[in-house]
């Protein structure tokens, strides 16, 4: 093996996923702690929202865009944006 080889293996590759750019905050019932999970689409985001509030496992939840900390769900404060503000 040839030192040029071998350094091209280690070379780091990108992620084969996209970044994160939504963050969904839940705040649970008592004794459960709180949970912050991210994911690149916004539909996915809101949608995990809308289903733990449907299911009745948190008392809050909110959506936010990471690239500039904007509420784009969050039914306690009624914020809900449309979809194409997201």
């Amino acid at each position: 093996m040839t030192d040029g080889s071998r350094h091209q293996r280690m070379r780091e590759l990108p992620p084969p996923w996209p970044g994160d750019r939504y963050e969904v905050l839940c705040q649970r019932p008592a004794p459960y702690p709180g949970s912050r999970d991210q994911y690149h689409f916004a539909e996915y985001a809101v949608e995990s929202a809308r289903a733990l509030e449907k299911a009745g496992l948190v008392t809050r939840v909110a959506v936010i865009r990471m690239a500039d900390d904007t509420v784009i769900y969050d039914p306690v404060a009624g914020v809900e944006l449309p979809p194409g503000q997201w």
